[in-house]
């Protein structure tokens, strides 16, 4: 559930709309998922295979793996946030991006938590895991993106700074954002019980200090080098 867009292996027009006209330097891509974003961070040639030529993508059996554990962490996150299952779900498969973008709206004014609230800015799309309506009578958030791993990792940060841009420029008053990762000294009691299996990893200070940084990685990705 909170395998990022790319990794969820969504119909290609799920993350792909047309979007400007050439410049005179490179040719603007169309409009990326925060994944995408993330690939050209890793490799900027990644990122244009990932684009112009999906169908050479193959995924190794780690990574299939690590899929599946993203979907098991994701729908246990969903139980420890919501315990009275008062929370809004937003599944993109069943409503579409626009509908997903209408569907956020319309769930960030109930002011419930909301599980892959989905915001378009800048030219990236992304989804975030978790919003919680902050108890300080304001209409701010907080927002928590999970990670099956028991570490917070350098990518992971990146990952949230993103998301943070994306939500901020939607108009998401953001006050705290958190990774939050499997907690590997938690011992499960049974029962279906899984408080405190997440352990939430504050992260506010470090994204404000990447702001400019992320700003600079959203223009690079979207600018394609001209290619024959």
């Amino acid at each position: 559930m909170f395998i990022e867009l790319g990794n969820q292996k969504l119909a290609a027009e799920t993350f792909l709309l047309p979007i400007c006209a050439p410049s005179a330097v490179g040719k603007l891509m169309a409009v990326l998922s925060k994944s995408k974003i993330l690939a050209y961070l890793q490799c900027p040639k990644r990122l244009w295979l990932e684009v112009h030529q999906p169908e050479l993508r193959a995924d190794s059996s780690a990574t299939t793996a690590s899929f599946a554990a993203g979907h098991a962490v994701g729908d246990v996150a969903r139980q420890i946030y919501d315990p009275d299952g008062n929370g809004i779900f937003l599944d993109i498969k069943a409503l579409g991006l626009k509908g997903l973008i209408a569907a956020t709206q319309t769930a960030l004014a109930e002011r419930k938590v909301i599980f892959e609230a989905g915001f378009q800015a800048d030219g990236t799309l992304s989804l975030a895991d978790i919003l919680i309506p902050a108890d300080d009578g304001t209409d701010s958030w907080r927002m928590v993106e999970v990670k099956s791993s028991t570490t917070v990792k350098g990518y992971h940060v990146n990952d949230l700074a993103i998301q943070t841009a994306i939500a901020t420029q939607a108009g998401i008053h953001l006050t705290e954002v958190a990774v939050a990762h499997v907690d590997n000294t938690w011992t499960y009691p049974g029962n279906g019980e899984y408080a405190g299996l997440l352990k939430e990893v504050h992260q506010t200070a470090t994204v404000k200090d990447l702001s400019g940084e992320v700003s600079q990685w959203l223009k690079d990705a979207h600018l394609e080098p001209i290619r024959k």
